[in-house]
């Protein structure tokens, strides 16, 4: 544990120096020697409760070098123990088991090659009566949050794979009515608990958060399966409500100083699956301007620089523009209204690490990402880019 904290302090001190180069592990003695070090001991370590805790710093570790595969085995490897002794000793059930609930959704949104995917948590939760706080609330949006995912990622064929505008099976079907029952009993009780005496803060991070996942798993519970883009215009009110939600902690002293580096999800991709989604020109503008303020450099595995050109660039292909590196629009667009579904952007990736490539004669820095689009004919195909980073990251 103490080499795992030193070396886990020693990358962040560089990170919080210079958070433009979070996608490396800085060539530090310092790191890369208790990093070594603590892997060495954890081989003759027979408490399988504090190997598991020291499985949470490894992650903590690699999320920040930005290292998906390294992230997601050390992930696979926790959930595995956790199985084991989580009730074996009440600390580690108490404690760790909720990380693992959220940490066990990373591989459905970082494509790490052909693994076993890993064991979500949660899928078999029983909705108590009522929540007694906020962190209650939680541990069970998480679990219905796993159910989400998962629906969304067996409907992935449906919406664009070879099942596109194929009958969905029985069994997803039953499995959409059972997430969506859930959702509806998890938002009733959180209700009661939002405007209970004292009533929660509704500027507080942590409550803005919840709400915004609320939301995002509210529209993915009835689009699992939707083949065209155009559904996800019915949900304006439910973009809109998260926009003036994550406007309303802006304003707080949360953006005053925003984090170089959370462990947890924070704002980027609930921020960004609105840019993605959300078809109203003004506010996913103001969700991309929100995106820019709110994340932080890095919350675990999503990286504001790839995260915020590629959501610029999704706007710029569907409204036929061109925006500023703060997200302002440059040209007329050509599109302001809702665009038609077949110049909309289905889905996005991102590569991981940065590359240099000359633009208008000049060598910049960025990522290569693809743009999930389709064509007349009906034919998925990946459109290839080369995306600059924006200025104000340097």
């Amino acid at each position: 544990m103490r080499h795992s904290v030193v070396a886990l302090a020693s990358l962040y001190e560089q990170v919080h120096q210079k958070p433009d180069a979070m996608y490396l592990l800085p060539a530090n003695d310092v790191v890369l020697g208790h990093y070594n070090a603590a892997i060495y001991h954890l081989k003759e370590m027979k408490n399988e409760s504090l190997v598991l805790l020291v499985c949470v710093m490894f992650i903590c570790i690699e999320f920040l070098r930005g290292n998906r595969e390294a992230a997601v085995e050390h992930c696979r490897h926790g959930i595995s123990i956790l199985s084991r002794v989580e009730n074996a000793f009440l600390w580690t059930r108490e404690y760790l088991s909720p990380i693992f609930r959220r940490l066990s959704l990373i591989p459905c949104f970082f494509s790490v090659g052909d693994g076993e995917p890993l064991k979500l948590l949660g899928l078999d939760d029983v909705l108590p009566s009522s929540f007694t706080s906020l962190r209650d609330a939680e541990y069970y949006l998480d679990g219905i949050l796993g159910r989400t995912v998962k629906l969304v990622r067996n409907g992935d064929a449906y919406r664009l794979g070879g099942l596109r505008q194929q009958p969905v099976s029985p069994e997803l079907l039953a499995e959409q009515g059972l997430t969506r029952a859930m959702l509806d009993q998890w938002h009733s009780q959180f209700q009661r608990l939002t405007y209970i005496s004292p009533p929660l803060d509704r500027t507080a991070v942590e409550h803005c958060n919840m709400f915004m996942r609320y939301q995002v798993c509210r529209v993915w519970v009835e689009t699992p399966f939707a083949y065209y883009e155009t559904e996800y215009d019915k949900y304006l009110d439910a973009f809109c409500l998260m926009v003036e939600s994550a406007a309303r902690v802006q304003t707080s002293s949360y953006c005053l100083k925003t984090p170089r580096f959370t462990f947890e999800m924070g704002f980027i991709p609930l921020l960004y699956f609105i840019v993605m989604k959300c078809r109203s020109l003004q506010t996913r503008l103001q969700a991309l301007a929100l995106l820019r303020i709110m994340g932080a450099a890095r919350e675990n595995l999503w990286d504001i620089v790839a995260m915020f050109a590629a959501a610029k660039r999704i706007v710029e292909i569907e409204h036929g523009t061109r925006l500023t590196d703060d997200g302002l629009i440059i040209d007329e667009p050509s599109c302001p209204g809702f665009p038609p579904d077949e110049v909309r952007v289905r889905d996005s990736t991102t590569e991981p690490y940065p590359v240099v490539q000359m633009v208008d004669g000049v060598d910049r820095v960025g990522r290569l990402g693809g743009f999930f689009r389709r064509t007349p004919d009906d034919q998925i195909y990946v459109q290839s880019e080369f995306m600059p980073q924006p200025s104000w990251c340097a």
